[in-house]
């Protein structure tokens, strides 16, 4: 079952049936899917597994599709402090399907819960957090195109 979700969350198909493959990536950077199924395989005795979607609000935080969600996912998956046990996971990027970019994520722990309130608070401030950073960069952006145009107007 785990590595039929890694194949799903990889190869899912896109909005017009197209086969789409996306990068998958942990922890550590990108990974392939063999070296995901040799995490299942290699899973502790007695480990959970776990599917978790990261979903950022299209309409109050990702409004302009510029989140960074690799950076959000990881952020949401440093739980280990919170749960006592190390937690391996995988995740892909879903962002051509639908209007709601989010992310799959295939987690593995010796555990019988996630802490889920902790985790979609994690995301939640993740990209609130993010949201404020893109928004002022974009202001100052544009302040200093003004700066810029007004300049130009008066030399000319």
């Amino acid at each position: 079952m785990a590595k039929a979700n890694i194949r799903y969350i990889e190869n899912r198909t896109g909005n017009d049936g197209a086969k789409i493959q996306r990068p998958l990536f942990h922890a550590s950077g990108q990974i392939t899917r063999q070296e995901a199924y040799e995490m299942i395989d290699q899973a502790i005795e007695g480990s959970t597994f776990f599917r978790v979607k990261i979903s950022p609000d299209p309409v109050k935080e990702d409004m302009e599709h510029d989140l960074l969600l690799r950076e959000i996912t990881e952020k949401t998956m440093a739980i280990e402090e919170q749960l006592g046990k190390p937690i391996l996971w995988v995740a892909a990027i879903h962002d051509d399907h639908t209007e709601k970019r989010h992310v799959h994520v295939l987690a593995v722990a010796k555990a019988r819960l996630l802490p889920a309130k902790e985790m979609i608070q994690t995301a939640t401030d993740a990209c609130g957090a993010q949201r404020k950073e893109l928004d002022l960069a974009r202001t100052l952006r544009e302040r200093e195109q003004e700066r810029s145009d007004a300049q130009w107007e008066r030399q000319r």
